[in-house]
């Protein structure tokens, strides 16, 4: 971003027609990421990112393009734009990717999970006490993460076909409840109810399996450090894991559609 920044003033002070579409290829491939993530974050309804982001690694490669085309004298525009191609590609490849520890694999027991309250939380018997088929369960990076708002705000439009088969939906986080206030309050009053996201106990023994203690973004340290690795998990009525989905990336997080492909294995 500050690099696109910078090439504003360079922009303003330069003298040829080559020069100026040469910095505005610059401006282009710098700010295109930062501007369309910030729109992810403000609207995460509207805006959805894929692995690649295709809409802004588009404009970056347009203003790769733009910048090399222009400037035929291979001068700061040329290594300004390469060099911020490479810094795309390690947020989008590396720095956004995630890596998960052991964890139940499919026909084993879900582990029991201890909310901050000290709640416990044992699949089998929340089946029980509801009269369930099965519960997805589902872990939410974060109320800062847009991908994990709108990923809450599809599971609102599943509530109706989880009650017809019998299944529920159980959300966690590694944040305080409270802090999903806003982004529930948008949503209507019955999916409110149903999709409260609990906040995981940092003290119990499954805490490392499923959060990373410094997995949130810097700019949310020191106040935000620990962030949960996004996961989507179908348990049965005995509290053995039918389906999982570990997300590679925290951009492409298991969303209602993910779900929804998977409740046949209640059936079977």
């Amino acid at each position: 971003m500050a690099c696109g920044i910078g090439a504003s003033f360079s922009l303003i002070g330069s003298t040829t027609a080559s020069q100026k579409l040469a910095w505005a290829g610059v401006i282009l491939n710098a700010l295109a990421l930062p501007i369309w993530v910030w729109f992810r974050y403000l609207y995460p309804q509207k805006f959805h990112g894929d692995l690649r982001e295709t809409s802004a690694f588009l404009a970056v490669l347009l203003g790769l393009a733009l910048a090399l085309l222009a400037d035929g004298q291979l001068s700061l525009p040329i290594y300004l734009v390469i060099t911020n191609l490479f810094v795309v590609l390690l947020y989008l490849y590396h720095f956004s990717s995630i890596a998960h520890p052991a964890l139940p694999g499919l026909n084993e027991p879900f582990p029991e999970i201890e909310e901050q309250t000290g709640k416990g939380c044992h699949i089998r018997d929340i089946c029980r006490e509801r009269a369930l088929d099965g519960v997805f369960v589902v872990f939410l990076r974060g109320s800062f993460c847009a991908d994990s708002r709108g990923q809450l705000a599809s599971f609102q439009h599943l509530l109706p076909e989880l009650q017809k088969r019998n299944i529920g939906i159980l959300l966690f986080s590694a944040q305080p409840s409270t802090s999903w206030d806003k982004s529930l309050s948008q949503l209507g009053a019955a999916a409110r109810a149903e999709l409260q996201v609990h906040q995981l106990a940092e003290s119990s023994e499954v805490y490392p399996l499923f959060v990373a203690r410094q997995g949130a973004p810097l700019l949310m340290q020191p106040w935000q450090s620990a962030a949960a690795r996004p996961s989507a998990w179908l348990v049965d009525s005995e509290g053995l894991v039918l389906w999982r989905e570990l997300a590679g990336n925290y951009r492409t997080p298991p969303g209602a559609d993910s779900l929804r492909a998977q409740w046949f294995r209640l059936e079977d």
